[in-house]
């Protein structure tokens, strides 16, 4: 399996617009540079994208993307589904059919933003762009079952999941006890962790919640992601232990 980290960086990104590093000492570190959160996923030859934020074209060619069967969106917040309108130029260029992963909250949020995509689009007699609702549990995802699990995350739900030995958690607030078996016996988690040291309340986790659930589910592998300008990588990379690593662009994980 191979992971490839496209964007490790929060809502806003690092730097924010006007060129504002909020709480970053280390400009020069290009760790701390930092485009929207999204991830691509190969397996078996199957090739996911997990969420398409604002720089979706520009973390293509950055990380050399040249091809993907479908997209998983884990929630309707622009900074995961901003790269959406593309996508009927994406299967246009690919020439196939690419198939969107969803939950039916998710589904509607997109609905909210990009209503003309859901009408027909045919090119000679194919249709290009397919929904596919996802709910709990196990998801057949391109040939792969992944077990998908909900989140709660401001008014909405983010979809989370577990694919073999990974697991994947972004924008969320809590863990449902529910979920705690299902994230059990991992190689690897990644996992949002916006406020890093920060105990804030805004619909996002920190690194003393995560050291919580990492008592409860053990994790061989942890990678703390969707960063916020709040989290400095040489700073906040000090207090983790060895198995926990903060994300970076471009960033390759072989399982």
């Amino acid at each position: 399996m191979l992971i490839k980290i496209l964007g490790s960086g929060s809502a806003y990104g690092t730097p924010m617009c006007f060129n504002n590093w909020g709480d970053i000492i280390n400009k020069e570190s290009p760790h701390n540079l930092r485009s929207r959160f999204s991830i691509y996923l190969e397996d078996d030859g199957h090739k996911m994208l997990i969420d398409m934020g604002p720089e979706f074209r520009l973390q293509t060619i950055e990380n050399n993307i040249t091809d993907i069967d479908g997209v998983f969106l884990t929630h309707g917040h622009y900074d995961h589904i901003a790269g959406v309108p593309e996508l009927f130029r994406a299967a246009a260029l690919l020439d196939k059919q690419l198939n969107i992963y969803a939950s039916e909250e998710t589904l509607q949020e997109v609905k909210n933003c990009y209503g003309y995509m859901f009408g027909s689009f045919h090119e000679a007699g194919k249709e290009k762009i397919v929904w596919n609702t996802i709910s709990t549990g196990i998801n057949r995802i391109e040939g792969m079952d992944w077990l998908c699990m909900e989140f709660p995350h401001h008014h909405l739900h983010s979809s989370g999941f577990r694919y073999k030995d990974m697991a994947l958690i972004t924008d969320y607030e809590a863990i449902p006890e529910q979920n705690i078996p299902s994230l059990q016996n991992l190689k690897l988690l990644i996992i949002e962790c916006n406020n890093g040291l920060q105990q804030v309340q805004n619909g996002h986790s920190n690194w003393y919640l995560i050291k919580s659930y990492l008592e409860r589910i053990n994790p061989q592998k942890v990678i703390l992601t969707h960063l916020s300008p709040k989290v400095d990588i040489e700073i906040f990379g000090k207090e983790l232990p060895n198995n926990v690593t903060l994300a970076y662009d471009g960033m390759v994980i072989e399982l």
